[in-house]
């Protein structure tokens, strides 16, 4: 069957999925070259068909091409193209990107050998495969416990993987460990949001000023979430062997769980970028109008 989009079950299991700033912008310029071209009509074509891809799914007005009397379009056609092929791997939440990838690659667009290529080297939990029966695009998750399996303790692997970690050790009672994976979530989500290089081997403590100068979260959450980071280190079994008793009991563990994934979906929602594409739309066209006459 020719894709349709992410089934509900599928979306369940990508929203704590993270595809990072990096892949983005390797997406981005995957798409700059498909997109170009030594004749500028067919290169604002390709442009504009990826535009409107990703604005159908991402539920905003597409954008229409019109040329003037003569067949022919306004210099600001071409400049705003050129901004929006440098925003649409930007704007979309991970599922809208997901499915973005793979309306690409199922018309065409894109080899989906290439966009594995990136999601591999960033860590993702999903690939997108071609059936080389019919042509039809499949979106492929893998199993979190097949992930997490795959992760040593010291890497940092995706926020995805970590909830499920999360999740299991507060249904196995283990609450030391909610706050151990609650802390790691923290860590591996101001990584993503910092997005330096020099961070990467760091503990979250030792960039936290610089993630609280980049977050858009709240003070107090951020208070909340380098109190949780601090305690990992001090509770007994949370981040070191100890011969005390955990002091953290069930109905702590179970706040502490729903309020991380809360913070995450709240930080990824606000690091987007915040455009108001109706708008941004309506103003373009009005410019263009204004100028051909």
């Amino acid at each position: 069957m020719i894709f349709l989009g992410l089934s509900d079950a599928d979306k369940e299991k990508l929203q704590y999925e993270v595809i990072s700033d990096t892949a983005r912008l390797k997406l981005t310029r995957l798409i700059r070259g498909i997109s170009s071209s030594d004749n500028s009509e067919v290169e604002i074509f390709r442009q504009n068909r990826f535009v409107n891809i990703t604005r159908n799914v991402m539920n905003v007005p597409i954008y229409v091409l019109e040329s003037d009397y003569w067949g022919e379009y306004n210099v600001a056609e071409y400049a705003w193209h050129i901004g929006e092929i440098e925003l649409i791997m930007r704007r979309p939440n991970t599922i809208q990107l997901v499915e973005i990838l793979a309306d690409f690659v199922q018309n065409g667009m894109i080899d989906e050998g290439v966009i594995n290529e990136v999601l591999i080297a960033d860590g993702c939990s999903l690939l997108i495969e071609r059936n080389g029966f019919n042509g039809n695009v499949n979106v492929l998750i893998s199993s979190i416990d097949d992930t997490d399996d795959n992760h040593s303790k010291d890497e940092h692997p995706n926020i995805r993987v970590l909830v499920h970690r999360m999740e299991r050790s507060l249904a196995d009672k283990d609450y030391s460990a909610v706050i151990h994976a609650s802390a790691s979530i923290f860590e591996t989500l101001a990584k993503d949001i910092v997005n330096l290089q020099s961070v990467q081997n760091q503990s979250l403590g030792n960039f936290f000023k610089r993630y609280r100068m980049d977050s858009r979260l709240p003070n107090p959450i951020l208070d909340f979430i380098e109190d949780i980071f601090k305690r990992r280190n001090t509770e007994p079994l949370a981040g070191h062997g100890n011969l005390q008793q955990p002091t953290v009991n069930k109905e702590e563990a179970v706040v502490l769980s729903e309020m991380t994934k809360t913070f995450v979906r709240i930080e990824r929602q606000l690091a987007m970028p915040q455009l108001n594409l109706e708008r941004q739309v309506g103003e373009r066209v009005k410019k263009t109008n204004n100028t051909k006459k």
